[in-house]
């Protein structure tokens, strides 16, 4: 805390940053300074020539089939996409060669379309009325950079991050195998929901995994040895400030929906003020503008860090100890996590998964707050 005031320009000699205003449109800059002072992290503007999409694509596609016991195959003829930069690729399971649905990749912006990263159902997995299975279909958005006539379209580290969680949702919602739409897919409990994209995001911190979706665009070189380890080293760069506000966010969103009414700008400033220990700007209401009370997470925006919980548990107990691509552990994966779609409790697939009741221990390991 006391980098992110100095860069603010003030200090304290006690330690007390209580009445600390750090202007909300600005927290994130702060917080990426810091992180850059805390670390000495590698430029992101360095490692992009590495990350070319195509070669992030590739590899990211391999690890997934690699280890998840699936095979896919790009459709070129006879599909119709809404844009000719979309992509279709079918999925199958690899030993038995059984269709299991198909997924469109939309990685580029353009006018009009939804400007984030996301997974849109297109059709569920589930039984008719016959008897035979319908295949999955899903469609992964995204606004990565477009190529130019001089240059492929090159990620930074967290766009790659980005591309193996939304990548995740699209594995959960074509691996589900419920008999009922209802249930089928991601259609899971929302403080489990993130939870299996959340764990895949590990593999973008593992050497392994970033020498198989890493070359530099211009001679194919893979990423040094000594970016990876100056990435790594900032993974938990202002992981503090990063899950108090979480915490702080997940907290306001319950005090809200459990009163009748509220004045939201003070609650959040209040509740600010109680977790983070800092004052917010005065006459601001940041959460006026905050999406997911709107957007199906609320009174449940806990389940982000809730998820990420049961995520690192799983990584660490099951994926860490046997090896990031083992594929024994990565089937059981597919399985009994994503298999079930709704169709069990999360609570209840991790507790056959793991073999025991989930724990936090992993999750305080991964912010250092454990050793």
């Amino acid at each position: 805390m006391g980098v992110l005031v100095e860069i603010c320009g003030e200090s304290s000699s006690d330690g007390d940053y209580s009445t600390t205003l750090f202007p909300p449109c600005n927290e994130p800059s702060y917080a990426f300074v810091a992180r850059i002072n805390l670390t000495q992290q590698v430029d992101q503007e360095a490692l992009k020539p590495y990350f070319p999409l195509e070669r992030v694509t590739e590899g990211l596609l391999k690890i997934y089939q690699s280890l998840l016991g699936l095979k896919f195959t790009e459709v070129t003829d006879s599909v119709e996409v809404w844009h000719p930069e979309v992509t279709v690729y079918q999925v199958h399971d690899a030993p038995s060669g059984e269709l299991l649905g198909y997924f469109a990749l939309d990685l580029f912006p353009r006018e009009g379309k939804y400007g984030h990263a996301a997974v849109f159902e297109m059709q569920p997995s589930c039984v008719m009325e016959d008897g035979k299975r319908q295949v999955a279909g899903a469609a992964m958005m995204a606004n990565f950079t477009k190529p130019t006539s001089t240059k492929p379209s090159l990620l930074k580290h967290d766009e790659v991050e980005t591309y193996f969680h939304e990548f995740g949702h699209v594995m959960h919602y074509i691996c589900a195998r419920a008999d009922l739409a209802e249930f089928a897919g991601y259609r899971t409990e929302r403080d489990f929901v993130e939870a299996p994209s959340q764990m895949l995001e590990n593999w973008v911190w593992e050497k392994e995994a970033l020498r198989l979706m890493s070359g530099h665009y211009l001679d194919g070189s893979l990423l040094p040895d000594d970016m990876i380890e100056k990435l790594v080293a900032a993974k938990n760069a202002n992981a503090g400030h990063f899950n108090l506000r979480q915490i702080v966010l997940g907290t306001f969103d319950q005090r809200i929906h459990t009163r009748p009414s509220a004045d939201t700008a003070t609650l959040f400033a209040e509740t600010y003020k109680e977790i983070m220990g800092l004052e917010t700007i005065p006459d601001t209401n940041r959460t006026a503008s905050w999406g997911h009370l709107a957007g199906h997470y609320d009174a449940q925006y806990y389940g982000y860090m809730w998820s990420e919980v049961y995520s690192m548990d799983m990584f660490e107990t099951k994926f860490k100890s046997a090896g990031i691509m083992n594929p024994m552990v990565g089937v059981e994966y597919r399985k009994l996590i994503l298999e079930p779609g709704g169709t069990k409790d999360g609570a209840d697939m991790l507790q056959e998964f793991l073999g025991r009741s989930p724990s936090q221990e992993p999750f305080l390991r991964s912010k250092g707050l454990v050793v």
